[in-house]
Formats: structure tokens, C-alpha cells, sequence
């Protein structure tokens, strides 16, 4: 699906440093392969810790789905049954421990409640490359598993369902974690699919997570890609990254703002400060449908 002849027009470039970041990057606006006016350069460190390479249990799928499976070149080749999670009883304390909503975190309001009513369903199509793929033979279920741990938040505190609906084989490209983002981008975008949420091992990835932040409802999917960096941090990174695609910015580190946007917490809560909750909120009309 490598798109020949695309033409990355870079239009600004801001050389305001993360605080206390360990490695200062620079971010710049550029044209995405559908003509939306994109930031780059918002790059989430790894984590400092190594995180739970699997989840103890399956998270928690709010509706049944059948997915697409699709090859490199975006052709399907097969399906995927998604199966809703069976619902579970509050009242047990004991299973709540258990679950603390399925591979660790925080939560919203600090209370162990069920996730809200969802008035608000995005499609996300998963691509995943070659090097992901051969250290995760059951990829499909393990990304399933990290996309539906990292809606928790977003449906709890927003009402916003991530929903799969294809999973892509995918070959990355590039040199850094921005020309990876990019390249996937190229590959995956304007097909219809409100997030396309790649996931790589590539050794040239130099980061957590990426992902375009938005100005505004964008044209085609919003695009982050996530580093293989076992499942419950992988899972911190892409809600990280889905806020960025919602246009949420960071919070300055060291500002002790306890936020998944704030570097410092991003790889330990699940839930963001009062500014970030009210500019998703704003933002959520860009994707999906009720």
C-alpha cells in the first residue's frame, strides 16, 4: 500500500524543549498523506520499569465485532471474531481486586467503578508489523487486549468506545519513530477507520509511542504508533497517544499534575487532569459515531 510520490510538506518548527525531558525533541507541523495539518515530535519516553509482557486476564470488550484481517498490501484475507466481555458482578469485592479493570493503572475518581455507558463508538484498524508479529504469534489477541485496556479511561470518563475493526499486517519503515509513524500513515490511512494504532518492535522506534496531534477534526483516521514494551505499559502508551489524536497536548513534568498526559504519570494512571478531560470531551464529536 506504499503510497510513491508523497510529497511531506514541513510548515513549522518549534524548538520548545520538554522539561526536564531526557532527550529534548522537537516538534513540526507537516502535511499527512490526507492533506490534514499535522503536529509531530510529541515523544513519549519508554518507561522506566518493564511492564507485565501479558495480561493475567482478557480485558474487557464492551459489544460483539468481527474484524477484517488484511494483508500488507490492505487486502482482507480473513475475520476475526471479538467476543463482549460476559458482565461481572460489582458487588465482589474480591473480582473487582482482580480486575482493578484488567492489568493495572489508576482510575478516574480514585473508586472502583464500572466503566459508564458509552453514547460515542470509533472504529480503530490495528497494524502491527513484522517484527511485532514474530515475537507475538497471537498478535491479533494481544492487541485486542491492549486497545480495549486503553478505552477503560476514555469509555469510564468520556463515554467513548474504541472498537476494532481490522487487524494489518504491516511492513514499517523509517529511521526514527516519526518517519515509522509517517510511513504508517502512508500505508493505512483513508480507508475509513476513524484510528489506525499501529505496533512495532522495530529497532529504529526510538520511543513509547507517537502519534499526530490534531487542531481539528481531521480527514481520514488519526494515526499513533506504540512500541512493543510488554502489555501493561503498551497499553499506557496508546491512550497516551489516543489523546494526542483527540489534540491533547503533555503537561509540564516535574508540575506534580497527576495526568496520563504528564510524562511522569503517563506509564502510571489511567485518567487526566480537569484540562485535558474538558478539551477530549470538546474533541469527541471528531470521531465516531453515537
Amino acid at each position: 500500500m506504499k503510497k510513491t510520490g508523497l510529497l511531506t510538506l514541513s510548515l513549522a518548527l518549534s524548538m520548545t524543549f520538554l522539561p526536564n525531558a531526557t532527550s529534548a525533541s522537537a516538534e513540526t507541523a507537516i502535511i499527512d498523506s490526507q492533506g490534514n495539518t499535522v503536529e509531530i515530535g510529541h515523544v513519549l519516553p519508554k518507561a522506566k520499569t518493564k511492564g507485565k509482557q501479558t495480561f493475567d486476564v482478557p480485558s474487557r470488550v464492551e459489544s460483539n465485532t468481527t474484524a477484517d484481517v488484511l494483508n500488507e498490501k490492505g487486502k482482507k484475507i480473513k475475520e476475526k471474531s471479538i467476543k463482549k466481555s460476559k458482565e461481572q458482578d460489582p458487588s465482589s469485592e474480591e473480582l473487582f481486586g482482580l480486575f482493578d479493570w484488567l492489568g493495572g493503572g489508576g482510575t478516574g475518581t480514585g473508586t472502583e467503578e464500572p466503566p459508564a455507558t458509552t453514547d460515542r463508538t470509533v472504529t480503530v484498524l490495528v497494524a502491527v508489523d513484522e517484527e511485532y508479529r514474530a515475537a507475538h504469534p497471537d498478535w491479533q489477541t494481544l492487541t485486542t487486549n491492549i486497545i480495549e485496556k486503553a478505552d477503560d479511561g476514555f469509555t469510564r470518563d468520556h463515554g467513548i468506545d474504541f472498537e476494532i475493526k481490522a487487524f494489518a499486517q504491516w511492513d514499517s519503515n523509517g529511521n526514527s519513530a516519526s518517519e515509522i509513524l509517517q510511513d504508517l500513515d502512508r500505508d493505512f490511512n483513508g480507508n475509513g477507520y476513524d484510528f489506525v494504532a499501529g505496533f512495532t518492535r522495530d529497532v529504529n522506534f526510538n520511543s513509547g509511542g507517537i502519534a499526530y496531534v490534531y487542531p481539528s477534526a481531521p480527514n481520514g483516521s488519526a494515526i499513533s504508533v506504540n512500541l512493543d514494551q510488554g502489555a501493561e505499559n503498551t497499553w499506557h502508551a496508546a491512550q497516551h497517544e489516543f489523546s494526542h489524536n483527540y489534540g491533547a497536548g503533555h503537561d509540564a513534568q516535574g508540575s506534580g499534575i497527576q495526568c496520563i498526559m504528564n510524562y511522569d504519570y503517563s506509564y502510571q494512571v489511567d485518567y487526566w487532569d480537569q484540562e485535558h478531560d474538558n478539551e477530549i470531551e470538546a474533541h469527541k464529536t471528531w470521531f465516531g459515531n453515537e
